[in-house]
């Protein structure tokens, strides 16, 4: 979306939102106009490169073309900070000299599949992660030691062990070198994401939205919430930090260690995280809660969720969306016994059609 102004890429969005409810959810409610981004450029804080092999070209590192193996080779990504472009300028030759093989996905020959890039917009910190095929990498000693020397902003180098295909960013790690995780600041809480762990795409929306739901929420300091789709607890240290007690659940072995040591960075003693899957948590959970909070992934809740959470009959539930589509289905089973009381688009992604949504919602008094 490149071509079209900022301000019309945000009134797009909007009427995205709008249009999703109403024609999936049958839900005709005000969609308040999308927050921009503080950035429109230079704003995404993770981007995962592919390598390929071309006899002509030798290494190539860039974006894979939708639904295809093709790596299509690009010099710079306009929505990544300019640490990943001086990267992605010279990790090719880097990557050459060291003679790794690049990895064929055809084959199943070679074994150095991606390149993720990793930033911290709050401490302009650089981490970069070398996705292989196989546990060996006789050559992560050269690729550290010319990264560093090329790109001196690179603070942390990861070597990913990931034998699957079908997901970039998955396996044990170790670190080459630094110290192995990228540290965020927001205003009141700090946050350690290890290299593996999913974390929201872009600092300044993010720290808008943790704003936003809290003061949406307006907590008393006497409720006990539950957190849903957790991961490193984005949401989960300003909850503590206003309520009595928050329950954390998220399936992610990584992202509920990180949770943990998170909570522990921020002195929080309140917050309890819960290994597991959140459908088969919420349907044995037999306690209450005054307030949920949701941010599942793109494919949202779903209705077993949505209904056990009317059972467990929550005053205000916060549903953090990245998919207007699912959402709109989570909301028309939400809506027979909650109130809808505002729905607020966030520019996510600026240049791309993907818009992230939070609706504040209350119970209907029975």
């Amino acid at each position: 979306m490149m071509d079209v102004k900022y301000e019309k890429q945000l009134e797009l969005k909007t009427l995205v939102v709008k249009e999703q409810l109403k024609r999936i959810g049958k839900i005709d409610v005000d969609v308040n106009p999308t927050i921009p981004s503080d950035l429109e450029f230079g704003y995404r804080n993770k981007m995962e490169f592919a390598f390929s092999y071309s006899n002509t070209e030798g290494v190539i590192l860039g974006l894979k073309m939708r639904n295809s193996n093709k790596v299509i080779n690009i010099k710079e990504c306009p929505i990544s900070p300019s640490s990943f472009n001086k990267v992605l300028e010279v990790a090719p030759e880097i990557v050459e000299l060291s003679k790794a093989k690049i990895y064929n996905p055809r084959t199943g020959s070679g074994m150095l599949k991606h390149l993720v890039m990793r930033y911290s917009h709050s401490n302009n910190q650089t981490m970069a992660i070398f996705v292989t095929k196989t546990e060996r990498f006789d050559e992560a000693k050269f690729i550290r030691a010319e990264l560093l020397r090329r790109v001196p902003q690179v603070n942390s180098i990861i070597h990913v062990m990931n034998s699957s295909d079908s997901v970039v960013l998955r396996g044990p790690y170790k670190t080459l070198y630094g110290s192995g995780v990228l540290e965020v600041e927001m205003d009141y809480e700090k946050f350690q994401i290890p290299p593996t762990a999913f974390f929201q795409n872009n600092y300044h929306i993010a720290a808008k939205m943790i704003e936003y739901v809290i003061k949406q929420l307006d907590l008393k300091g006497n409720e006990k919430v539950l957190d849903l789709y957790a991961g490193v607890g984005t949401f989960t240290m300003r909850l503590a930090m206003l309520s009595k007690y928050v329950v954390a659940v998220e399936s992610s072995h990584i992202a509920v260690k990180a949770g943990r040591a998170n909570a522990n960075i921020n002195n929080l003693r309140n917050v309890k995280y819960e290994e597991t899957d959140v459908e088969e948590f919420i349907r044995s959970y037999d306690d209450k809660a005054n307030v949920i909070v949701l941010d599942p992934p793109r494919g949202g809740a779903g209705k077993s969720v949505c209904e056990h959470i009317i059972r467990v009959k929550p005053e205000k539930i916060a549903y953090i969306s990245c998919d207007p589509s699912t959402l709109a289905r989570d909301l028309a089973v939400l809506k027979e016994h909650y109130n809808i009381l505002a729905v607020q688009p966030f520019d996510m992604f600026p240049q791309t059609y993907h818009v992230e949504t939070v609706v504040l919602m209350s119970r209907v008094e029975e």
